[in-house]
């Protein structure tokens, strides 16, 4: 008896601590794995849109510092304002543009960042060429025309080449987006295979709760009822070793002590 004690105490609180206790870990574990995965979602989302913004914010510096640029060589070559002031703009907008592109060949890599710096040193050049005089200016070829024939053409080309560069940035966050959508993806997978598995294990552990202790429980239950009430012989036929055996038997015991 001492033996069977042994083998028996604890059975049905085991089972049950062990079939909760899985559950909770398989949901402990999904979930850790969930948050891991959302966690590197947030920082690719992060750095995608840090990456966006500051490949729009380069691409306006860009632009400002032409068209400052473009304004103070109107006022000099064109409109024939030739001062001091407009001479430093046009310089310090010279800085602020190449700086932006060095900038940018840094950040990305690309024939559209390669094309934009020629172009850029090539205005630039032009520029400084016509502050420092080195231009043939003649009553055949003045300030005007070269605006008009030189400088106009090229402020264009860099314009456009910036417009590029631009979209050409955005574009290179493709392989950013894809690589966020598969972690997206890895993120919600553990979830999904926890809610199959916790479906099957919950089903699992309904089927054996029925076969293994609510059917044992029911038969007992009707065959001590028959035995209180028709006085047939107290019998409840189970497999199992655990406390509901005990339990039979003690049941019987007690029926057998019985006048």
């Amino acid at each position: 008896m001492s033996r069977f004690k042994l083998l028996t105490i604890g059975g049905i609180r085991k089972r049950m601590f062990v079939g909760f206790v899985s559950i909770v870990l398989l949901l402990f574990f999904s979930g850790m794995v969930s948050l891991f995965e959302l966690g590197r979602v947030s920082n690719d989302t992060e750095e995608i849109l840090l990456a966006s913004k500051s490949n729009v914010e380069l691409a306006g510096e860009m632009i400002s510092a032409l068209n400052e640029q473009n304004d103070a060589v109107i006022c000099l070559a064109v409109i024939g304002e030739d001062s001091l002031a407009y001479r430093d703009v046009c310089k310090n907008a010279i800085a602020r543009l190449s700086d932006a592109v060095s900038l940018a060949d840094a950040r990305v890599d690309g024939a559209a960042v390669d094309s934009l710096a020629v172009h850029v040193g090539v205005l630039n050049s032009m520029v400084m060429d016509y502050l420092d005089g080195k231009l043939p200016f003649d009553e055949q070829f003045t300030s005007r025309d070269w605006y008009v024939d030189s400088y106009k053409d090229e402020y264009v080309d860099v314009a456009s080449h910036i417009t590029r560069y631009m979209t050409g940035a955005q574009s290179t966050l493709g392989p950013d987006v894809n690589r966020l959508s598969r972690t997206a993806y890895r993120a919600v997978t553990p979830v999904f295979i926890s809610l199959v598995v916790m479906i099957v294990v919950v089903i699992m552990f309904y089927y054996f709760l029925s076969v293994y202790y609510i059917r044992p429980v029911l038969r007992m239950n009707k065959s001590l009822g028959d035995f209180l009430t028709f006085k047939v012989p107290f019998d409840a036929t189970m497999t199992c070793r655990d406390e509901l055996s005990e339990l039979k038997e003690r049941i019987k015991s007690l029926i057998s002590r019985l006048p």
